[in-house]
This record gives structure tokens, sequence and C-alpha cells, in this order.
């Protein structure tokens, strides 16, 4: 009877082991890798470098079948180390979770001292030149060439060869405080009318500030999407 029964326990272990695939640690890295480098690439136009730096495995068992990763946490959002939790499938089912380590560099062409920059000085094309750099520690902070088209003066030194950082200079702004504006009403994608407005705070492009209507007196939050140019969502 014992005989029978490891007899059988060995034709299940067998049997198991036809119903399954062994992915490798390097082939999970990889996918992963490739997903995220994807995810990545939509939100900057920096080349972009994704590493998995370990797996809590060397092969990765599996049932047999098309296999699939979906990252669930940390996906959208470029951080330079992070633990990315990760859904594993097979031909649709869920398996398993992974929390995986990784490492992501993101180079982008920028603007750096091309000599020693004193505080309070102007920022021009003499004194700086475009580099491509590692800026996945600094990805907000960071100034391309056409920004030497505004007025921009620095807040503190930077030495020959450092990433010059836009916390620490000051620019005019697009939208000025008290300033006439052009203020852009949009429905769905389309302008359905446009009116003059006074802005209620400086802004730059990409910030969100309160504006005027000048005739009403209305007061509405927008996006400043150019010099004296604010979209505002209704």
């Amino acid at each position: 009877m014992n005989k029978f029964l490891t007899t059988v326990l060995i034709m299940m272990i067998g049997a198991l082991g036809a119903n399954a695939q062994m992915v490798s640690s390097s082939d999970v890295k990889t996918a992963v890798a490739s997903i995220l480098e994807t995810n990545y690439r939509k939100m900057t136009n920096g080349d972009v470098e994704v590493k998995v730096s370990a797996t809590p495995f060397a092969q990765l068992q599996l049932p047999d079948g098309r296999v699939n990763y979906k990252i669930v946490s940390g996906g959208d959002k470029i951080v330079p180390r992070d633990i990315k939790r990760v859904d594993v499938y097979v031909n649709g089912a869920f398996v398993k979770t992974l929390n995986l380590p990784v490492q992501t560099v993101v180079y982008k062409e920028v603007l750096v001292a091309s000599d020693f920059i004193n505080r309070e000085q102007a920022l021009t094309k003499d004194c700086t030149t475009v580099k491509k750099v590692d800026v996945s520690m600094r990805m907000d902070y960071v100034l391309t060439d056409k920004m030497l088209e505004k007025e921009i003066t620095t807040k503190k030194a930077f030495q020959k060869g450092e990433i010059i950082d836009k916390r620490f200079v000051k620019m005019r702004p697009d939208v000025i405080r008290n300033g006439d504006v052009r203020i852009f009403f949009v429905s769905n994608g389309a302008v359905m009318v446009t009116i003059d407005g006074t802005a209620m705070m400086d802004g730059m492009t990409g910030d969100y500030i309160n504006v005027e209507n000048k005739n009403y007196k209305k007061v509405y939050n927008g996006k400043v999407i150019g010099e004296n140019k604010v979209l505002v969502n209704i």
C-alpha cells in the first residue's frame, strides 16, 4: 500500500512539473525593466535606463502559459531608487506578486555652467553650455537652453560643470501679478471663449494661478500656457 501511495505521489508531482514552466531571474528583470522604461518615456523626453537590481529567486516557477507582468505600484512616477510591486499573470490569471528593487537613470540635455558663475549674474549663452547628464535626482529642477530666451539671474554661485538648478535662479515670470492676461476657457479640449483678465499672482508656464475677469471681477484658477496666457477648464 505504501509503495502504491509513493508511486501515486511521484506521478502527481511529475504531472505538476509537466504543467509548469521555469522563468529565469534575468528574464523577469528584463521584462519588468522594459515595461517601466516604456511608461517613463511617456513622462519625459530624456533617455531612460531602468535596472531591476535583484530578485529573491534564481528561477521563478509558474504555470505553463503566456506570462505577463503588471506594475501595480510605483510605475507612474520616476524615482531613482524604489521598490516596485509587480503582479505576475499567466494566461490572464493572477499568480503572485513580486516586490522588486529598481534603479532608474534619466539622461537629458540641460544647462550647465561653462565657467564659474557669480551670484546675481545674468544667465546667458556666454556662461553656460548644454550637456547630456543624469538628471534623475533633480528631474523637476533642470533648465534647457530654450529657457535662455527668458531673463534669468542666479541666486547663488555655480562652479564650472555644475548643473543649473532652477531653484537657485530668478526668472522673469510669464505672467506678472496685476498684469494683463488673455484667459482661454476650454471645454473637452476645445476653446469656447476668450476674455481679458488680470493676473492675481506671478506664474511660469505650467503653474496654476488665479486670474480675474476684468468686466465681472469673477476669479478663476487656470494654467499658465505662455506669456500672458492662461487656460481655464470649464
